[in-house]
């Protein structure tokens, strides 16, 4: 008796608190919908789609459908441009010969 009165005890506390924390994790923006803007991007490629449809890429993936965007176009970034240093290179030492220590000119 006491060892089943101390399992449901048990049992009842550990059910209890899964139930508690359903609702504690996130669970996002109940309005967005991500297929509501997908944009269609016609393709230039030949066309082996059957009639009324045309090449598009939706995601990456090249398909069959109607365009509701113009063409995809990948461009790069600007150019990075390199400027020549305007410094002047550090002195050269040289030691001449029958004194002591190193001299820069």
């Amino acid at each position: 008796m006491r060892f089943s009165l101390v399992a449901a005890t048990l049992a009842f506390a550990v059910s209890g608190s899964a139930a508690l924390a359903w609702g504690d994790m996130y669970m996002g923006d109940g309005t967005n919908n991500p297929n509501s803007n997908m944009l269609v991007h016609a393709y230039k490629g030949p066309n082996l789609c059957p009639a009324g449809l045309q090449p598009v890429t939706v995601g990456g993936v090249i398909c069959c459908g109607n365009p509701n965007a113009g063409y995809y176009i990948d461009r790069p970034g600007g150019h990075k441009k390199y400027y020549k240093a305007k410094h002047k290179p550090a002195p050269r030492g040289y030691a001449p010969v029958g004194e002591k220590g190193v001299v820069y000119r």
